[in-house]
């Protein structure tokens, strides 16, 4: 590498470092492409593997904040959605569609984004105003309940739950969001406040101010997550500063070792030329030899004196390689322990916490790329919508203790039925959503009948009494060209009219 190279190298690593420094000041939504530019900028045409390897080592961070915030956006996604549908289930006064509409469109569109999270929070806020104050239900109602179901949402005449019970379900939502949001300790006590105030009041008039201490929340989280990222930031411009130094360091030595094996030569040479010329006016042996034994003990000297520069000189490189060793070792141990934390909090936000099945967020991430496979296999793939019956009596008669007992049991009983390679999915409250890869409608149809037959027989007993549990089920399958959405969709509405047809049954067609 060139004295000119190895310059702009250096400027090269200062520049990228000063850009990274300006980044740590907030959270800029090109956060990541910058920081890639700086690994690129600094990586590009350097024949440097160390600097590249630290460099590439680092990356993961930037990977873990990325992908640390879109689980945080995803859950409360997931959490406006269901938020949404709880409105919908109240049923004592009719939400207006155009605003649930437009609350959707936003909720679809500024998701990722934190800034925005508080919006879509108000614009939430806004919706349970406007329904509270309705005075009549719109005339623009669908004509049939499938619209509803789509969404995961009864008609008023199936199961139309209380505004205790809908303000229960908010409360848990809620909670969940909040712990989502990891604010500090000290907020715990504000948290167990407002949780509890959720719990302990019937009156669902009161949840436009219990929202607004929730969006107060959620500013605090977002101010946190910034400061987060802030101090990460920080944190890799230090270490980024620290390699930069010792880069330089290193190229100063060898620069100067470079200087210095030049000027050696370039004695030694003066003092062998010095030694010809001299020889060239000699004529006695003993004159000679007098000459030579001066000359050669200069020239030992010079040498000496050199062995011990290279020496110190390759001490001070060997500690400079050592010390950006040891900072690369520091580096690949910080990255293996955030890589394990994130694979920790990727798989939390994806597991449903009563059940310990996957959530709605993991069988929304997992069945488009599923689907596509299969169509591009022409294999068969069929997706099943199974639903607790008269789950809201079950609540009602023996509390929600007993409630989520059933939920915890019935999942047990589906997967005793189910093949290795099926996939169930808690999607929302007593509904599960069940895949069968690689599988036909009539064996899928099989395999749901015996998960309804399971469960039927399956003794339920609620302090000590025997209940009866059974659960409905809807199934399709795959048509080419068709997405996930439209399964489901298919696959509801087998649901609804399984529902409709008595309950404890299974519906299934193309």
């Amino acid at each position: 590498m060139t004295d000119s190279s190895s310059d702009k190298l250096i400027e090269v690593l200062r520049k990228a470092v000063s850009r990274t420094s300006i980044l740590a000041e907030g959270n800029d939504p090109e956060l990541d492409s910058v920081v890639r530019q700086i690994r690129q900028a600094t990586t590009t045409g350097i024949d440097a593997k160390a600097i590249l390897d630290v460099l590439n080592n680092a990356e993961p961070l930037l990977i873990k904040s990325d992908q640390t915030q879109m689980n945080r956006a995803k859950q409360v996604r997931h959490t406006l959605e269901a938020l949404i549908d709880l409105l919908v289930e109240q049923g004592s006064n009719p939400v207006p569609q155009n605003e649930k509409k437009q609350l959707e469109a936003q909720i679809r569109s500024h998701w990722q984004s934190p800034a925005q999270w508080p919006i879509l929070l108000t614009g939430f806020l806004t919706l349970v105003e406007k329904t509270l104050h309705q005075a009549s239900y719109s005339s623009e109602q669908p004509k049939n309940s499938l619209f509803k179901r789509l969404f995961n949402r009864r008609s008023e005449s199936e199961d139309t739950q209380s505004n205790q019970d809908i303000m229960l379900r908010i409360s848990h939502t809620l909670a969940g969001l909040m712990d989502n949001l990891q604010l500090p300790n000290h907020y715990d006590d504000d948290i167990a406040d407002l949780v509890k105030a959720l719990q302990s009041t019937n009156d669902i008039q009161l949840l436009p101010d219990l929202m607004d201490e929730v969006i107060n929340f959620v500013m605090v989280a977002i101010g946190k997550t910034q400061e987060s990222l802030a101090n990460y930031l920080t944190q890799l411009n230090k270490q980024l500063a620290s390699i930069n130094q010792t880069v330089t360091s290193s190229y100063n030595s060898q620069k100067s070792l470079s200087e210095s094996r030049e000027g050696f030569n370039n004695k030694l040479q003066m003092q062998v030329n010095d030694t010809s010329q001299a020889m060239q006016g000699i004529n006695d042996l003993d004159s000679l030899k007098s000459l030579i034994n001066d000359r050669l003990s200069t020239i030992s000297s010079t040498m000496s004196e050199h062995r011990l520069q290279m020496q110190e000189r390759e001490k001070q490189a060997n500690q400079s390689i050592t010390s950006l060793k040891n900072k690369v070792v520091r580096m690949e141990k910080d990255s293996t322990s955030l890589r394990s934390l994130l694979q920790e909090k990727m798989a939390l936000a994806m597991t449903d916490s009563l059940t310990g099945l996957p959530n709605r967020t993991a069988y929304q991430d997992t069945a488009l790329p599923l689907c596509k496979v299969m169509q591009k296999t022409n294999k068969n793939i069929c997706l099943a919508v199974c639903d607790i019956d008269y789950f809201k009596k079950v609540n009602d008669t023996w509390g929600h203790l007993a409630g989520d007992k059933v939920l915890r049991l019935v999942p047990k009983q589906i997967r005793s039925v189910l093949a290795k390679e099926d996939l169930i999915f808690r999607y929302g409250g007593e509904e599960f959503v069940i895949i069968f890869p690689d599988t036909t409608l009539a064996d899928a149809t099989t395999r749901a009948e015996a998960i309804r037959a399971t469960v039927e027989r399956t003794p339920f007993n609620m302090k000590g009494e025997p209940v009866s549990i059974s659960v409905s089920i809807g199934i399709a399958e795959l048509q080419s060209q068709e997405d996930p959405e439209s399964l489901f969709s298919r696959a509801d509405k087998n649901l609804y009219m399984a529902k409709e047809s008595g309950r404890n049954k299974v519906i299934a067609n193309k």
